[in-house]
């Protein structure tokens, strides 16, 4: 054959339908049984990115049998990433090449010696270049040269490959990445550094993938990159989610609800990780007791974000790869600035804020370019070091080195998960161990030994568990959350767990079977662009529409709060289970107490404070007969419920001034979050002028004695001089574990209140002081002109103003720890109310229930606030 006759090498034939953007599928066969090309969708999409230097060459039949592989000449080079980074087995697979979640149809291959070879696939005219129709040195990934040809090196007639080579082992190093993160869940209850390898490896190849088009002269479409990469991503995703909202209705605790609704709807939309972010960093964010079921979408939310921002790096070389230069370098230099900057940032982040910072993309992109940094220079080290593949016949040089380097990558993440605690040190300098692991794997390659770690990974064993990786990720989370959640453990024992293991990969062969290859092979859904925006936007409608409906149903199906005489007591345990206890776990998220309106009018703060949302009863235009501000935590804001009934009989405005977690100090040192908070208060309280301020006086421990706050003293008499009544709350008990949860879970598991009281409740004095610590609070009063203490007429002066009583502020004292703990015992259930909604706040229906008379009689006995 000549050299004018060359035929596109089975690579390029796989990249020249990439660029039609349908593979196989992207032709239908003509009325004379032939196969004739089909209107092509890249011409479209690559106008939204770049227009082609030159014309496209002739489109040629694609077929995607086994003999449309075996037909063609083969590739002359292995030192370029068109050659072996990853080969594609069908026409398709290219594109499936671009993230780390491959699956099946890429592991096999067909071999045959030079004299077996027979014609070639198809001829290219005289004078065309290679298929891409790009030009390019013999061997290299722009030429389609002929094994025969002058071109042609000579060691390719020592082995004819039928098909472009597929790097087996990097497919068993996703199983061994998926079934660490598998089995360290499972069993160990940690995390292991399997994620990040999957992040490399989505990098290294979406480089390649994204590298080689530059090289080859075709445009890069990334529109259509991102249509075909979540076209195939969201549906799988979308079955899985729908499975955990129907196990979660079914096995999980009313108060996990709303959580994983919301986290079904942000995986679906890749920003879980954000979403983990806001919840950690949130003060009304529930303690789940437990991971959600859809929690581990966010490393997938990770690199769904990197898939839609990566690609855009390749734009800054498009010209220089238009005038015929290397891309190579540059990107070296951009994806380095890049890298550096996070990792950067992962390192400070991790230092101060490693709870966000493990969710940060920000924070993990560094592992994102260091796997596109050896995409880039793989093949320069794969020809310094003489590496070859298997399918070439011959072995490569360094086959001892490569065999200990491939182990050695192996032995480092198989560990990395037991020596190094991933879940506190990770995503800082430390991912290194990981990344350097998989990339001793990727550089090791073929070692050309038996015992070589490449051989075990290139198994038929390996290969299934690579094939069925991205369903297995997707589901062994949901199976395992929803199997600890109904046994009530930490993590699987050895039967169960291989039980839990064992479900999950049927599952994810399931899926993998029915959901994923159908969706990823579809020839219809690759035909135009608009039915993969469809497939994407269904899958995303239907997570939308079922976890949207179900919390309307639920608030539909909501029964109304019983009355006075339906509602039963709540100075007892009962000792049968209600028909309804309320709150419903769905609905905790509504127990923290708010008021209607945002401060305006008189009560409009003069400037702002962090973390401090201004709040009113009244609106703006009110004139009410006096004010009364709520200062400190939600530990004085879970009260404010108690007092609206009595703000509206006597027309007070009520201002929420609370600041969740800062107490109401004066005079001590504050951490960053609270300080100033004091002083922010004390203003505001200059610029209105209230009559009263209730705040929290004294605070409960979990396991210490209830104790007086240093600077409460002297934040009480800061308001007293300024002639403002102190409603001085005592704290509620607080707990080591969630009382909601603890009991929600004894009533759900068919137990009774009495049951929970016992399995959850404590004695009064095992939670709070036997008296008051803030008693001697009482006995302070507003200092007078000539200062406190004076035995002189000033003093006699002082006497009289207090016989006044109502020009003089006082500390009301208000103690309902009767209510909360009747008879010397704190209950998480009295009547058909839950007491608490976490481990130390007291839900809104139960001080709204119990809390307003005792509260209401203090506040009438006292006159607050009602002087004016």
């Amino acid at each position: 054959m000549s050299e004018g006759d060359a035929a596109a090498s089975p690579w390029e034939q796989a990249a020249l339908d990439d660029t039609a953007g349908t593979g196989d599928a992207g032709n239908a066969e003509g009325t004379d049984g032939t196969e004739s090309p089909a209107p092509s969708l890249a011409d479209d999409l690559e106008d939204w990115t770049q227009e082609p230097a030159t014309a496209a060459p002739p489109r040629r039949p694609s077929r995607s049998d086994v003999s449309a592989w075996i037909a063609g000449p083969l590739p002359t080079t292995t030192s370029s990433l068109d050659d072996w980074l990853q080969g594609p087995i069908e026409l398709h697979v290219e594109r499936e090449a671009e993230d780390a979640w491959s699956t099946a149809g890429s592991v096999t291959g067909t071999w045959r010696p030079p004299a077996e070879h027979g014609r070639s696939r198809s001829s290219q005219p005289d004078g065309a270049d290679g298929a891409d129709g790009a030009t390019g040195p013999p061997g290299s990934a722009g030429s389609a040269v002929s094994a025969d040809s002058p071109g042609a090196r000579p060691e390719a007639d020592d082995a004819r490959r039928a098909g472009p080579v597929f790097r087996h082992e990097l497919h068993g190093l996703r199983a061994v990445a998926l079934g660490l993160v598998a089995i360290y869940h499972i069993w160990l209850g940690r995390v292991s550094g399997g994620v990040d390898v999957f992040l490399f490896l989505s990098a290294f190849f979406l480089t390649g993938t994204f590298v080689r088009r530059l090289e080859s002269g075709r445009p890069l479409g990334i529109p259509r990159y991102w249509l075909h990469t979540f076209k195939r991503l969201l549906p799988p995703a979308a079955v899985t989610i729908l499975l955990a909202l129907a196990g979660t209705a079914a096995f999980l605790p009313s108060s996990l609800w709303p959580t994983v609704m919301q986290e079904a709807v942000a995986s679906a939309a890749y920003v879980q990780n954000a979403l983990l972010v806001f919840l950690q960093v949130d003060y009304h964010a529930r303690d789940a007791g437990g991971a959600s079921p859809l929690q581990h979408f966010w490393s997938l939310s990770v690199q769904g974000q990197a898939f839609v921002v990566w690609p855009l790096i390749f734009l800054l070389v498009v010209r220089r790869a238009r005038r015929g230069k290397s891309v190579r370098g540059p990107l070296i230099v951009l994806v380095l600035l890049i890298g550096a900057a996070s990792l950067t940032w992962s390192v400070i982040s991790t230092q101060t804020q490693q709870q966000v910072a493990y969710f940060d993309t920000a924070a993990r992109m560094w592992e994102f370019a260091a796997g596109s940094l050896l995409a880039l220079a793989l093949p320069v080290i794969d020809r310094i070091t003489g590496a070859h593949r298997p399918e070439e016949g011959r072995p490569p040089r360094l086959r001892l080195a490569r065999a200990l380097t491939g182990w050695a990558g192996i032995a480092a993440l198989l560990a990395c998960g037991i020596v190094l605690d991933v879940s506190t040190m990770f995503p800082g300098w430390i991912a290194i161990v990981p990344l350097a692991a998989a990339g001793a794997v990727v550089v090791a390659g073929h070692s050309g030994h038996r015992w070589g770690v490449d051989a075990l990974l290139s198994t038929r064993p390996a290969a299934f568990v690579g094939d069925i990786s991205y369903a297995l990720y997707l589901v062994h989370w949901p199976i395992l959350v929803l199997w600890l959640h109904h046994s009530g453990q930490q993590r699987a024992g050895l039967l169960d767990g291989l039980t839990v293991l064992a479900g999950s990969v049927l599952l994810a062969w399931l899926v993998t079977r029915a959901v994923d290859a159908p969706v990823r092979r579809s020839r219809w859904l690759e035909a135009r662009p608009w039915r993969a925006l469809t497939a994407i936007a269904a899958s995303f409608a239907l997570v939308a529409v079922a976890s949207g409906g179900w919390w309307l149903v639920l608030n539909r199906a909501a029964e109304s709060p019983p009355t006075a005489e339906q509602a039963l007591p709540t100075d007892e345990v009962a000792s049968e289970a209600p028909a309804v206890i309320r709150p419903a776990g769905w609905q905790l998220g509504s127990e923290w107490p708010d008021l209607p309106h945002s401060c305006a009018g008189p009560w409009a703060p003069s400037d702002s404070f962090p973390h401090v949302a201004c709040q009113q009863l009244l609106p703006g235009d009110a004139e009410p007969a006096g004010t009364l501000v709520v200062v400190g935590s939600s530990h004085s804001r879970q009260y404010i419920p108690a007092l609206i009934p009595y703000a509206t009989q006597h027309d007070l405005q009520i201002v929420n001034l609370s600041m969740d977690g800062c107490s109401f100090i004066v005079g001590e040192p504050r951490g960053a979050y609270c300080r100033g908070y004091e002083d922010y208060a004390l203003s505001y309280m200059d610029q209105i002028d209230p009559d009263a301020a209730l705040t929290t006086v004294t605070e409960a421990h979990p396991e210490r004695p209830e104790t007086l706050p240093a600077g409460t003293e002297a934040a009480v008499q800061a308001l007293l001089d300024r002639g403002i009544d102190v409603i001085g709350t005592r704290d509620a008990p607080r707990w080591e574990q969630d009382q909601y949860q603890c009991a929600e879970t004894i009533i759900e598991g068919g137990g009774t209140p009495v049951d929970a009281d016992e399995g959850c409740g404590a004695d009064v004095e095992a939670k709070l002081a036997a008296e008051n610590p803030a008693a001697p609070l009482a006995d302070l009063q507003p200092a007078t002109a000539d200062g406190a203490g004076d035995d002189t007429a000033d003093g006699a002066a002082d006497g009289a103003a207090d016989d006044a009583g109502d020009d003089t502020a006082e500390v009301v004292l208000l103690d309902v720890t009767e209510e909360i703990c009747p008879e010397g015992r704190c209950s998480p259930i009295l009547g058909d109310t839950y007491v608490f909604m976490d481990d130390n706040h007291l839900t809104r229906t139960f001080v709204e229930g119990t809390l307003v008379a005792p509260m209401s009689r203090e506040l009438q006995a006292h006159g607050t606030a009602t002087s004016a």
